[in-house]
């Protein structure tokens, strides 16, 4: 029988479970992280800008009382909506959206192909714009590490033909450099005559 046992581990033992247990808490903090933001992509995605009719409305419950100011909105909502679902913007909102040379929604086409209609800006329009706001200027090595993180965030939503257009466009693949220094390989002799 054994009374008043004392256990006492050496600094390195004790070290390996007090950092388990700090990797645990981290771990459940950045679980409950990673399930709030996949209930707002949710929410936003299923719900909120699910569609621009969704947006408008999911807008007034909490800005009731600016209703000129959500219609005065209506391209921007329509534009965020087609954005997030990744299509095309409805025919019947396309005549609120600017429409005007070298505006924000068109593409400068010059004035010979003036009769032509205006493209619908892709994702890849909509992140350069986002560089030229932040001052990334095209040598920027910001723009291929950002167009690459946004890239896998879109491949994850299925969002392939995005994907890779967003690398077509700011990581296109660069062609193999010469070998320089190395010689032309010398030719084959020909095979013995067999007799």
């Amino acid at each position: 029988m054994a009374e008043d046992i004392n256990l006492t581990l050496p600094d390195e033992d004790q070290e390996r479970p007090d950092r388990l247990a700090g990797v645990r808490k981290d771990e459940v903090v950045w679980e409950h992280q990673r399930r709030y933001e996949q209930s707002k992509r949710r929410y936003l995605g299923e719900d909120a800008l699910k569609d621009t009719g969704s947006a408008v409305v999911c807008w007034l419950t909490r800005n009731d009382e600016h209703v000129a100011k959500t219609v005065a909105d209506l391209p921007l909502l329509a534009q965020l909506t087609s954005a997030a679902n990744d299509t095309a913007i409805p025919e019947r909102l396309l005549e609120m959206l600017p429409n005007r040379p070298g505006g924000p929604w068109t593409p400068d086409i010059g004035t010979e192909s003036a009769d032509l209609p205006a493209r619908e800006p892709s994702a890849a329009d909509h992140l350069s714009g986002f560089f030229e706001a932040m001052g990334f200027t095209e040598d920027d090595d910001r723009r291929v590490m950002l167009a690459r993180q946004f890239s896998q965030l879109v491949e994850q939503h299925n969002r392939h033909e995005t994907a890779e257009d967003l690398l077509r466009r700011f990581d296109p693949p660069r062609p193999p450099a010469p070998e320089t220094g190395a010689e032309p390989a010398p030719d084959p002799e020909p095979p013995a005559d067999t007799v």
